[in-house]
């Protein structure tokens, strides 16, 4: 876990490539193993001793635990909703070029990977974003074919 400055009041850290709440999710965990606990020893001192076949308590309070873990799961997805935000845009390559320019990538390298394989160009055009991606390439190429025909003119 990596932790990271926020703006807010609230800490964020970094689970499994994810930014969460730090504080929220402590509150999960512990939502979580609280309803878990309940559930197995609710079974096995309560519910089940009464009930159950001495050998099956242990089992059937382990699924009335499991039982309280997927309570917990269902009320933590209430109490903490998502806080991303995603903004839908319409993209330029030019627009592209400049967000590949700011995360230091090389675009006419990464192109001429996409180029090379055929799965990725068939499944960007599948997405409709094969052109808007290839835009610009096209241009350079078609920039560079017409500086060859010049200079075989001249």
């Amino acid at each position: 876990m990596n932790q990271s400055p926020s703006n807010h009041d609230e800490s964020y850290v970094e689970v499994i490539g994810d930014t969460v709440c730090g504080k929220h999710l402590m509150m999960t965990i512990i939502i979580s193993v609280c309803l878990s606990l309940a559930g197995f020893f609710l079974g096995r001192e309560v519910i089940f001793a009464n009930i159950a076949a001495e050998e099956m308590i242990e089992s059937y309070s382990l699924l009335l635990g499991i039982g309280g873990s997927v309570a917990g799961l269902i009320l933590n997805t209430f109490l903490f909703k998502p806080k991303r935000r995603l903004n839908e845009t319409a993209s330029t390559s030019d627009e592209l070029s400049s967000v590949y320019e700011k995360l230091q990538f090389d675009i006419h390298e990464e192109r001429e990977a996409i180029k090379n394989d055929p799965v990725i160009i068939q499944e960007m055009k599948e997405q409709g974003f094969y052109d808007m991606f290839m835009e610009s390439e096209k241009e350079v190429t078609q920039d560079t074919a017409s500086s060859r025909k010049k200079e075989d003119d001249q």
